[in-house]
């Protein structure tokens, strides 16, 4: 047997481990849903769904056979549940009419968000959150309207009983979509890494650095506030159960939670999330909070949806700064641009007026750029650009300016420096660009230096600049 085929098989093995292993995850979450049901198919959250999710965001539509069995048998273990001993041929159609609802109303948003991570160019998180919160409330409701009426239709429940379960399965499988659907599709990718699969990157995240920081032991005591907070309130409402308010201090685990995704990495966020979840519906069941479920649900979606939203706003606040940037800066030179430059230069020269302190405008030219534009292309002649902006940048401290005005002539503001200190930097400029990169061969760019300072405290940007401009003319024919 050839080396490639033993690596076929290999694959083929993996995989079909993968999927059975998805299979085993579907029906043991199946099995917690119902023996932590508070009411007759209501459990406080319903975790196959996320799975669902999940698993056709991360492997595609060939699990859809896996899901399918999944969902057939679910159909059989709930005519058991219930002791419900309908005929086989309803069980069967009620399980196909249940599979088919389920698969197609997660499909709807876990296939578009497997086209996102295939693009070139990523959505952005809000986008990705956007589609969960609102694609995963739709599709939940979608798959809990379909599966009702099909359960009434095959007789797996009375038709009085379609509208009061309709709204407990719909909020019951949007908490366990939101609270452990996209930690499940971090672990699906992991296990198919594992076995070879092809995935698309970046599916099981919302940020694009969601994996770069490690978990710390600082999480650790962030992750033990949340549960234990959680848990002494949980505790609390159980024990005092006439003081039913007491069960609203569950707003604080929304706030520590928002702490956990501000101050931690991704995947951090999404395990508390999860984890949050699970404690809240294992003490549902386990002090008998039934009655406060609705309470409960609310709480958990809320945690998920704001965490989401969380991990949204590092995100907006990246793409304000790459905007401002854009619009604050030349994107050649990096130079501040021209209307930007003049704006902080007239505070600059008003701040220096009100405190009787010198302040210098230099202007800058560099030499012969139509001359490398026309010897040595355009390219060469952005090089030199970007050359001597860096040079000009170099000996600058903070509060200092660089701007660019425009093609190939560009000023400094130096506030607090008088003549002598701007003919310093000036100088520190001209030695960088003797030992800048050539340009082409051994030439190397060159500029031409105006001075202008400050004398009276009546004087303007505009005339500084004007007396810079001539300064630095004058200075030209010498280079």
């Amino acid at each position: 047997m050839s080396a490639g085929s033993s690596n076929s098989n290999h694959l083929s093995w993996a995989s079909l481990g993968l999927h059975l292993l998805v299979l085993v995850m579907w029906l043991a979450a199946f099995v917690l849903a119902a023996l932590l049901e508070y009411a007759p198919h209501a459990s406080l959250w319903f975790p196959p769904a996320a799975i669902t999710f999940a698993a056709l965001m991360v492997l595609g539509v060939r699990i859809l056979p896996v899901l399918w069995v999944a969902c057939m048998v679910a159909t059989f273990l709930t005519d058991r549940i219930y002791d419900q001993s309908l005929a086989l041929s309803e069980i069967l159609v009620s399980g196909v009419f249940f599979a088919c609802a389920h698969t197609a109303a997660y499909g709807l948003i876990a296939i578009p968000l497997r086209r996102m991570a295939w693009e070139t160019s990523p959505a952005t998180t809000l986008r990705k959150v956007t589609y969960l919160l609102v694609g995963g409330g739709i599709a939940s409701g979608l798959a809990a309207m379909l599966g009702s009426a099909g359960l009434t239709v095959t007789g797996m429940i009375d038709a009085d009983e379609f509208l009061p379960l309709l709204a407990p399965w719909w909020i019951g499988d949007y908490a366990g979509l939101l609270t452990l659907g996209p930690i499940v599709a971090v672990f699906l990718v992991w296990l198919a890494g594992l076995a070879g699969g092809n995935v698309p990157p970046g599916v099981q995240q919302f940020t694009k650095s969601a994996q770069t920081r490690p978990l710390t032991l600082r999480y650790t005591g962030k992750l033990l506030v949340l549960l234990g907070t959680s848990a002494l309130v949980l505790a609390g409402a159980a024990m005092l159960p006439e003081h039913e308010t007491i069960i609203f201090l569950m707003f604080f685990t929304v706030i520590i939670q928002l702490w956990i995704v501000h101050t931690e990495a991704e995947l951090g966020s999404l395990m508390s999330i999860a984890l949050v979840s699970f404690l809240v519906v294992l003490a549902t069941w386990f002090f008998g909070l039934g009655d406060q479920a609705l309470i409960l649900q609310f709480v958990i979606i809320t945690v998920a949806a704001n965490s989401y939203f969380g991990l949204a706003v590092p995100s907006l606040y990246s793409d304000n700064r790459r905007l401002r940037h854009l619009l604050t800066h030349d994107a050649l030179t990096g130079a501040l641009t021209r209307s930007f430059f003049e704006d902080g230069a007239r505070t600059g020269i008003d701040t220096a007026r009100y405190r009787g302190e010198p302040a210098v405008l230099i202007m800058v030219d560099l030499d012969r750029l139509k001359s490398i534009n026309d010897r040595h292309g355009h390219a060469a002649g952005d090089r030199a650009l970007k050359i001597l902006a860096d040079c000009c940048r170099e000996p600058l401290r903070a509060g200092q300016l660089l701007g660019r005005l425009s093609g190939d002539e560009f000023a400094i503001f130096l506030p607090q420096t008088d003549a002598a200190g701007a003919a310093e930097v000036t100088e520190e400029i001209r030695r960088s660009l003797a030992e800048a990169p050539a340009i082409s061969g051994s030439e190397r760019p060159s500029a031409s230096f105006g001075i202008a300072e400050m004398k009276r405290q009546t004087q303007t940007y505009d005339e500084l600049l004007a007396r810079a401009d001539l300064a630095m003319y004058g200075a030209k024919p010498s280079g």
